[in-house]
């Protein structure tokens, strides 16, 4: 996820944001190395000069797909000092859906971000009535991605009838929206050639949803 600051002067040397995260109806700890940094930088023909930053959050926490994320701005010699106040997001997931009529797919991924930022997720839907052969708790089970890709192979996949809806989850801060499109794969067939990869993606227009 993209995090934006702009300087409020030309003094400005560096700025780094400091974050973390907490369960619903807690408060965010910053002490003893329980969060996270990194440095903003400066977006190039910016003025004001705006900096950016790319922070990795988690997808679940605790179990859960909504939490809180806590961050605050600060650092950068001299004329910068301190933090600002800390801002609080709630993060929450949605889930979106691809129905295949035909019948042609055998797996389905999910290429998103949120705002549209070049921050981009991925996110490998889960057919829907899919006889999963494999535990949740197995090797090689997508728990962060929702999916079981490797497994899912093609002739599992045809014991699922018509209309096949595959469901995948996208994050974000409440109120958000995240822009996404479809990869569509059919692959593990029996004919040689009869395998592809093709996008969906609303005619270069991305689908959106928004974080509600």
């Amino acid at each position: 996820m993209a995090k934006v600051w702009i300087d409020p002067n030309d003094r400005v040397d560096s700025v780094e944001i400091r974050y973390t995260w907490s369960p619903i109806g807690t408060q965010p700890d910053f002490s003893n190395g329980k969060d996270e940094a990194e440095v903003m930088q400066v977006v190039l023909g910016t003025n004001p000069r705006v900096r950016q930053a790319i922070i990795e959050i988690p997808r679940y926490l605790e179990g859960k797909d909504n939490y809180l994320l806590h961050y605050h701005f600060g650092g950068g010699g001299e004329h910068h000092e301190g933090f600002t106040q800390v801002y609080t997001e709630e993060i929450v997931s949605k889930e979106i859906e691809y129905i295949d009529h035909e019948g042609l797919l055998t797996e389905v991924r999910v290429l998103w971000s949120v705002g549209g930022c070049a921050a981009p997720n991925w996110t490998q839907a889960r057919l829907e009535g899919l006889p999963l052969q494999v535990p949740v708790d197995a090797p090689g089970h997508d728990a962060e991605g929702e999916g079981l890709a490797d497994e899912a192979i093609y002739e599992l996949v045809q014991t699922v009838p018509l209309p096949r809806r595959f469901v995948a989850r996208v994050w974000g801060p409440r109120g958000s929206k995240v822009e996404y499109s479809f990869q569509l794969l059919r692959n593990n067939t029996p004919i040689e050639g009869d395998e592809f990869v093709r996008w969906d993606n609303n005619q270069g227009q991305n689908f959106s949803v928004v974080l509600d």
